[in-house]
């Protein structure tokens, strides 16, 4: 963090000073950058961080970057630009937030699609929940209940994917570590053979869920490489993070007011306006 006295792209920068910056420059700060393995956090507020005092030029002099592991425990990382007094550099203000923005919405997962067991449970699901009525509400209600037997049926049969494939790891280390100066029995032999087909499969479940919540196709199935997913999570996690809207000029980070405000956004943007069309009536077909 800090004063860089550099800038990453000449949209930066503007004022008299913008013809100082050489390409060069600023290609030699983003491979340090790049070299580095850091990222910058979403920014807030002002576009500008340093300001010539007679306001003929302003830029983004200074700015926070932080590892792929600290935007991996704090993924709502942001950093604000604040207002300045006597300094001509704003200060910049890195602050992790959670905000819980409600029910999140139901996805089905790929990995579900490889276990045996899933159409079984939709097909149970799907025929022992009789409904009577219209047919649109009978679907509505069918897949609302089948929702809910979803949920619960990957909570039993998978859990949190990276936990079970820690824990699987372990037993086999563990057994591994204790018959290391002996033959297997048979039954250890049975056992070890068990855990590595769990352990494929807890490992299999883990990337390709890292895959579909990274939205990428660039790497596909069989490859492992769980970092670039982590990354690629991070990235469109903190794309997809709100922190607050402006209204009326001022930024408001109140769950309730942002959510009313979004609301009425959307509530103005498909509101048809009233206008005059001509009507049938009285007339006979």
């Amino acid at each position: 963090m800090g004063d860089f006295n550099n800038i990453r792209t000449l949209s930066e920068s503007v004022g008299v000073c913008q013809r100082g910056w050489g390409e060069s420059n600023i290609n030699e700060f983003n491979a340090w950058i790049e070299e580095l393995e850091v990222e910058e956090a979403p920014w807030i507020g002002r576009q500008f961080t340093w300001f010539r005092p007679n306001g003929t030029a302003r830029s983004k002099l200074d700015r926070f970057s932080v590892s792929l592991e600290w935007l991996a425990k704090w993924p709502g990382s942001i950093q604000l630009t604040l207002d300045r007094n006597f300094s001509n550099h704003c200060p910049v203000l890195l602050r992790s937030k959670f905000v819980d923005w409600g029910p999140q919405p139901f996805r089905i997962l790929d990995y579900w699609l490889a276990d045996n067991s899933f159409n079984k449970i939709v097909q149970e699901s799907w025929s022992s929940n009789l409904q009577s009525g219209w047919g649109g509400y009978v679907l509505k209600e069918k897949i609302k209940s089948l929702k809910q037997r979803l949920k619960v049926w990957n909570k039993e049969q998978f859990g949190d994917t990276f936990q079970k494939f820690k824990k699987v790891e372990e037993e086999l280390n563990k057994l591994e570590h204790d018959t290391a100066d002996r033959h297997l029995t048979h039954q250890e032999m049975v056992s070890r053979k068990i855990l590595q087909e769990e352990l494929w499969r807890a490992a299999q479940s883990h990337e390709s869920l890292l895959r579909q919540k990274a939205r990428s196709k660039w790497i596909r199935e069989g490859d492992c490489n769980t970092r670039y997913f982590h990354l690629l999570m991070n990235v469109k996690r903190r794309n997809n993070s709100s922190q607050g809207v402006m209204i009326d000029g001022s930024w408001v980070e109140e769950l309730t007011r942002v959510k009313e405000e979004v609301r009425s956004f959307f509530f103005r943007r498909f509101q048809e306006p009233e206008q005059v069309r001509p009507r049938l009536d009285g007339i006979f077909f």
